[in-house]
Formats: structure tokens, C-alpha cells, sequence
């Protein structure tokens, strides 16, 4: 009989104990790194990461072992961001080769399998109507695929097919870490507040898109042990670097909130 309860319980273990999942945001994602921050501060690592776009790029500087305060210096005192090259409006009104470079050259790893702790983007197979999952291979380029908003950025072609950003699709992936965490912590980084004013067709659009996905992340925030959506973030656009500091700040007082909710405030 006991051997047999053992057993159970045996096959009932999932693999990780702590997933996160990393939404879509823009430079809103620094607020991902405010939130990792208070995370860690509080005795709280997660095993596993799943993100997209903005997501994914914070997810891929943590996963490579580097500390979510030392992330921020990296993408603003090194300006990496600055790295972003304005094109002829083809496919794209700005290019990421710059960016990706630079990207590579910060990176320890330059293979998912590389990298110190899990981690799974995600990106629409444009070809196909999909989305996609990369958690093998070639790291940096998954990672500009993934966080490369349809307009603003060029699709990025891997072999014989174009992709661009996941969050088109699915910016909150919780999906895949169901069946093999323990717990799933949920960081969304486009809260929805009240917006009076619209000064161009771009701001528009973003508001747009925002109430879009808006739906399925309200459905999956119950699925989440805990779920962290920052307060004040609607104020920033997509691409509002200058405001990284303030950001990162945001996702971090949040976090301390719901933790001291939750009592997982490390004493």
C-alpha cells in the first residue's frame, strides 16, 4: 500500500518547482527586471522561464546568470537599445541587426542549452499563421524573432521562414509551463488604465493592441500562484527608453506588494 501511494506521488512531481512567465511590452519589460529583482530579493528563483518579446529579452540576460540590477545597467549605461537602426519603410521602420550584435556580444550563452537556467520564447511563424516555440539552438536570433513587433521591426527570417513577435498571438505563455511546474509566477507588463488622448495613429494603434490581448491574460491570471501587473505602466510607450529606471522601479514595488499580500515576504 505504501509503496504504491509512493509511487503516486512520485509521478504526480512536476519537473520545476517555480516557472514565470514574461509578458510582451516594449521598454515596459524593464519592469520585468524590477520584479526578478524583488523575486530574488525575497528568496524567490525561478526554475524555468517563459517569455516573449520584451519578455524574452529579459528572460534570455537572466537565464544567462545575470542579476535582474545588473540587466538594467546593461541595457541602459551600455545603450543597447541605441543599437536600433532607422530603415527604409519596407518590411520595417527600424532594423535589429545593431541590436542583435549587441545582444550577442552580452550574452555568456549563445545557445538555449547554453544557458544557466530554462528558458522558452516565443514568435509567430508568419508563413504559417503560428506561433512557435524555441527552446533549442540558436539563441540570440529566436530572441530578436520573438520580440520583433510587426511594422516597427523587419520579420526575421530563420531558414525558409519569417517570423515576428509572439505577443501577437499569445503575450502572456503560460501554456507550456501547466504541466511541468510546481508553481507559475505571472509578470504582465501592460496593465490597462483610463488613457484620455490619442496624439498619433501609433498611440492608437498600441491602445488597440493592448485591449486586444487584454482578454486572454485576464483569463489565464487565475491560473498564476501569483500574478504581478504593475501599476503605472499604461503611462510609458512602447519604446520609451528614457524611462527605464522609472520602469524597473514600478515592477519592483509591485512585486513587494504582492508578495507582502501573498506572505511571502522573506523575513
Amino acid at each position: 500500500m505504501l509503496k504504491n501511494l509512493s509511487s503516486v506521488l512520485k509521478m504526480g512531481k512536476k519537473k520545476y518547482k517555480t516557472g514565470i512567465v514574461l509578458s510582451g511590452g516594449g521598454t515596459r519589460g524593464f519592469a520585468h527586471l524590477g520584479a526578478l529583482q524583488a523575486l530574488n530579493d525575497n528568496g524567490i528563483f525561478p526554475d524555468i522561464v517563459s517569455g516573449v518579446s520584451a519578455g524574452a529579452i529579459a528572460g534570455s540576460l537572466y537565464c544567462d546568470g545575470k542579476k535582474p540590477n545588473k540587466i538594467l545597467n546593461i541595457l541602459t549605461e551600455h545603450k543597447i537599445f541605441h543599437y536600433l537602426d532607422l530603415t527604409i519603410p519596407t518590411q520595417g521602420l527600424v532594423e535589429m541587426k545593431g541590436f542583435e550584435k549587441k545582444l550577442k556580444k552580452t550574452l555568456d550563452a549563445q545557445f538555449f542549452e547554453d544557458l544557466e537556467i530554462p528558458l522558452m520564447v516565443f514568435a509567430v511563424d508568419i508563413n504559417n499563421a503560428k506561433l512557435v516555440k524555441f527552446d533549442k539552438g540558436d539563441l540570440v536570433t529566436a530572441v530578436r524573432a520573438s520580440s520583433s513587433i510587426p511594422v516597427v521591426f523587419p520579420p526575421v527570417k530563420i531558414k525558409d521562414t519569417y517570423y515576428s513577435d509572439g505577443g501577437v498571438i499569445e503575450n502572456f505563455p503560460i501554456d507550456p509551463l501547466e504541466d511541468i511546474c510546481e508553481e507559475i509566477i505571472g509578470v504582465n507588463v501592460n496593465p490597462i488604465g483610463y488613457q484620455e488622448n490619442f496624439s498619433n495613429l501609433f498611440k492608437l494603434a498600441e491602445r488597440t493592441f493592448h485591449i486586444f490581448i487584454r482578454t486572454r491574460i485576464i483569463e489565464r491570471k487565475d491560473r498564476c500562484s501569483l500574478f504581478i501587473e504593475p501599476k503605472g505602466l499604461d503611462k510609458f510607450g512602447l519604446m520609451d527608453i528614457s524611462s527605464a529606471n522609472e520602469i524597473y522601479k514600478l515592477g519592483y514595488k509591485e512585486t513587494i506588494k504582492v508578495l507582502k499580500e501573498n506572505k511571502r515576504i522573506k523575513k
